[in-house]
């Protein structure tokens, strides 16, 4: 009980004293930048923003376990902006993407398709700099069973 006082309590101080910092806004038409994903589908973005409220992000993945599977994932995940004030941002995002899973001990390979949609926050701590988080609903189609779930992405933003 102690220690999530302690937790608590640094997480408010840390989002009092990132409120007080002088942040942007969404970064301006042709900045392209890299995002990586620290929760949810393992994968690499290079977010490109096409104009003031639109960003769109191809993305690849790869996941591999010796001697069992490889995983491949390749997509886009377009980012609309809705609504922005200073530095804290909430936009509509989406997932279209085609992921390839190969068997090793099987010798065989499952194709899926992805799609989802989704909506989220993004707080720019820069001009260079921000952290998003989503909710997403996804479904797969293809090989494998056909599937709808949900994800939570929580990702960090490094703009050039």
């Amino acid at each position: 009980m102690n220690s999530m006082i302690k937790t608590t309590g640094l997480l408010i101080i840390t989002t009092l004293c990132t409120l007080t910092l002088n942040a942007q806004s969404i970064p301006e038409t042709g900045n392209v930048g890299i995002r990586a994903n620290i929760t949810g589908q393992t994968s690499i973005e290079v977010p490109y923003m096409l104009n003031e409220s639109l960003s769109i992000a191809p993305f690849i993945g790869l996941n591999a376990t010796q001697d069992q599977t490889t995983n491949f994932v390749l997509g886009v995940r377009p980012r609309y902006y809705i609504n922005s004030e200073n530095s804290f941002a909430t936009y509509a995002t989406g997932t279209l993407g085609i992921s390839n899973t190969s068997i090793n001990n099987a010798n065989t390979s499952i194709t899926d398709f992805n799609i989802g949609v989704g909506y989220g926050a993004e707080y720019f701590f820069s001009e260079n700099f921000s952290v998003s988080g989503d909710a997403n609903l996804n479904s797969r189609v293809g090989d494998s069973a056909n599937n709808l779930s949900t994800a939570l992405r929580i990702s960090a933003s490094f703009y050039f």
